[in-house]
């Protein structure tokens, strides 16, 4: 794969926005996003363990929650202990973005379910059949667990989905996104998409559910570290004008350790088996020359544009940032 060039970028002087072009966008006829600004921050919120807020997902209220406190629900964690998963809501995907005011929604602590050192990297989809959503989230970095919502507030404990005892060799099975999104020949109506870190290189695996609750996984990894790379995580499957990629973060962690990560892009099959790696979709540098990272994308079409929510900043000083699709 011939390393990500950018061919153009333009910075609009009276704002933060910049639209970044790549070899790969142009010739793929992927969209081109601009970056637009931080949207949440550690520094602005009353519940704020740390100087740190990751793993944004964006949920549509409208049809799905009566009398919601916003058009839009975003579910974000601090990273490190005792993390917390929090809620944030707004009526525009620029915001305002508004703090719930008892958070976090889900702590560290469920008796008689759980009692861990921390809870993070929520993510979030509706259940139509059950009328309910359905929100992911870890703790510790082993188990990913499963709570559901009618309101999107106030949540019921439903299980433990996934576990490194479903793969081999695998010390973690974490930060995980669900889609809707049916298998050849599997009997299913979700996917996961998860960091698994295989004795010390994480890569992303797959596992599929009918029901969102029971989960089978594929023992192989669906998407190793993409070329001039040597770890990946944070993945969400993109499906766009009649093609599947999977979009993650991914950084060399030998040339600098939790820094450098952009915002790469593969094709997959239907069945997800095999990743072409396609380069970069969006690189740090187009938050500003400095930044060190952008990672834990989600993407979602909000009032007819498509919306890119994700991390910056330096570990453990993240920040939530949103682009949209020109």
């Amino acid at each position: 794969m011939k390393r990500t060039q950018k061919i153009f970028s333009l910075l609009f002087v009276f704002g933060v926005c910049y639209t970044v072009f790549t070899a790969e966008a142009c010739s793929q006829n992927l969209p081109h996003f601009k970056y637009c600004g931080v949207v949440l921050q550690a520094s602005q919120l009353k519940y704020a363990p740390h100087d740190d807020v990751i793993y944004p997902a964006v949920f549509t209220t409208e049809k799905r929650i009566e009398k919601p406190l916003g058009k839009y629900y975003m579910y974000y964690a601090p990273h490190d202990a005792p993390g917390g998963i929090c809620l944030a809501y707004a009526d525009q995907p620029e915001g305002t973005w508004k703090e719930y005011a008892e958070n976090p929604v889900i702590s560290k602590t469920w008796e008689p379910h759980y009692r861990v050192s921390h809870v993070s990297g929520p993510d979030v989809i509706w259940n139509d059949e059950e009328k309910k959503l359905f929100l992911y989230f870890h703790g510790e970095n082993n188990v990913t667990r499963l709570a559901s919502s009618e309101d999107g507030i106030h949540f019921r404990y439903e299980c433990e989905v996934i576990n490194t005892k479903m793969f081999p060799s695998l010390s973690e099975a974490s930060y995980g996104r669900v889609f809707k999104y049916v298998l050849p020949g599997k009997n299913n109506k979700y996917i996961m998409l998860l960091m698994g870190n295989d004795r010390g290189t994480r890569r992303i695996y797959l596992a599929w559910s009918l029901d969102g609750r029971a989960w089978e996984t594929r023992p192989g990894a669906v998407m190793d570290p993409p070329p001039g790379t040597d770890q990946t995580a944070g993945a969400v499957l993109f499906l766009w004008n009649g093609k599947i990629y999977i979009v993650a973060h991914a950084n060399n962690s030998r040339a600098a350790f939790n820094e450098g990560y952009d915002l790469y892009i593969g094709e997959t099959d239907v069945s997800l088996e095999k990743v072409q790696p396609l380069g970069k979709i969006f690189e740090r540098t187009a938050v500003f020359p400095e930044n060190p990272a952008v990672m834990s994308p989600t993407l979602i079409e909000l009032e007819g544009r498509l919306h890119m929510y994700f991390n910056i900043g330096s570990r453990l000083k993240n920040k939530i940032a949103m682009a949209v699709a020109e």
